[in-house]
């Protein structure tokens, strides 16, 4: 049995920070004894707490050597074997605090984000000299840093976030309600939210029975995750699709922006944001297309993952590692970053080629469910971190 400390200094929710949990809760399920720290207003920390991980509040200010103190004391008393970092601020306190708490526990760093790493000497410490190895969430990420910040590449494993098949699993999962099974004037707004419940399903004799074709966006609502190019393929692909409606599911700073956006673009009853939402296998199960029209600092994002595992075909733009798992004409369509125009094309392309739609859903599980699953994912942290330990004992 392992003693596993996690640290976050990320106060957000979003891919990196779901990873973590996850992670943990499989680790856990394994025999092993995980502990996060991270600051008590986080949106981690309720999250630990509410699947009763053990979690610690941690203030993270490099500039406070109370804070390395702390942590170094925290180390020290739950015997950890373990230290994993995720972003700057908890990797510099973290590492500096189990230099210090006299165990000599591992210390890894994970990368989740494809966003350039400075090439500078702090940056070769915290990533290249201090830890014993990196992490990152997609082959890509690492490349770029043995090629772009000439780190060395025995030390980087690529372990993309794993999905839980069961959970998703087409098979098993309903959606929210059946989009199929809506009539124009049953219905207010004229196109139907996913609001928990749903409308109430309607028999598929009935009178009036209106299809729509559905198109969504699962992901934090972060300005590079391209929710503008999104918005800008809505009329187009509205124009060839009469009977589309799109739905912006995700919350994050950019919540207020993407809304006055909908808004600027008169596009209120097509387009509707649905916030954060804990039910994503049935939204997933919901939708007919699922877009992810990204343009930076992408690692494998989880939601491309969990839409393929929902056999739902997916349209994604060539950024970060997004082309590990997106192969374009097989599991989906790969477009050119910022190209609303493309976007549209491949949906429209989509809703014309109903066999395309399977074939991409069935080769996107296949991928999953070969390289991507949580226990996959779980087989290689454990796996990295026996390794790690095994060498350190010769």
């Amino acid at each position: 049995m392992l003693t596993i400390l996690h640290t976050e200094s990320s106060k957000g929710w979003g891919g990196q920070e779901i990873r973590i949990i996850q992670e943990s809760l499989g680790m856990i399920k394994r025999g092993h004894k995980v502990y996060i720290a991270a600051p008590e207003d986080s949106m981690i920390f309720s999250k630990a707490k509410s699947n009763d991980i053990v979690v610690f509040p941690m203030s993270f200010n490099k500039k406070n050597p109370l804070n390395v103190m702390r942590l170094a004391t925290l180390i020290k008393e739950r015997r950890i074997d373990i230290v994993n970092t995720h972003s700057s601020s908890d990797s510099w306190v973290a590492t500096i605090a189990a230099k210090l708490s006299g165990l000599k526990p591992l210390i890894l760093r994970t990368r989740h984000l494809s966003t350039p790493i400075g090439r500078n000497p702090l940056s070769r410490l915290i990533y290249n000299i201090l830890p014993d190895a990196v992490i990152t969430t997609g082959e890509e990420i690492g490349q770029r840093m043995i090629e772009h910040n000439k780190f060395n590449g025995e030390k980087i494993s690529s372990i993309p976030t794993g999905v839980d098949m069961e959970r998703f699993n087409p098979a098993k999962v309903k959606p929210v309600f059946q989009l199929k099974n809506h009539t124009v004037n049953k219905v207010i707004p004229p196109y139907p939210p996913l609001v928990k419940g749903g409308w109430g399903d309607l028999s598929e004799g009935e009178e009036g029975l209106k299809k729509y074709f559905s198109i969504g966006m699962v992901s934090v609502l972060r300005s590079w995750k391209g929710h503008r190019y999104f918005i800008e393929a809505v009329p187009a692909i509205s124009n060839a699709i009469p009977d589309s409606v799109f739905y912006i599911v995700g919350d994050g700073p950019q919540f207020q922006n993407i809304k006055d956006m909908v808004k600027e673009f008169s596009l209120e009853s097509k387009v509707f944001m649905l916030g954060h939402r804990d039910d994503i296998p049935e939204i997933l199960a919901s939708l007919d297309v699922i877009v992810h029209p990204s343009y930076a600092n992408e690692g494998v994002p989880q939601s491309i993952l969990q839409a393929m595992a929902m056999e739902r075909p997916v349209v994604a733009s060539d950024a970060g590692a997004i082309k590990e798992i997106v192969i374009d004409k097989e599991t989906g369509f790969l477009i050119e970053p910022k190209n609303p125009g493309q976007l549209s094309e491949k949906v429209i392309e989509l809703y014309r080629n109903p066999e395309l739609r399977v074939k991409f859903g069935k080769a996107g599980r296949r991928l999953v469910e070969k390289n991507y699953s949580m226990e996959a994912m779980l087989d290689k942290v454990e796996s990295l971190y026996e390794r790690l330990l095994n060498r350190n004992r010769i």
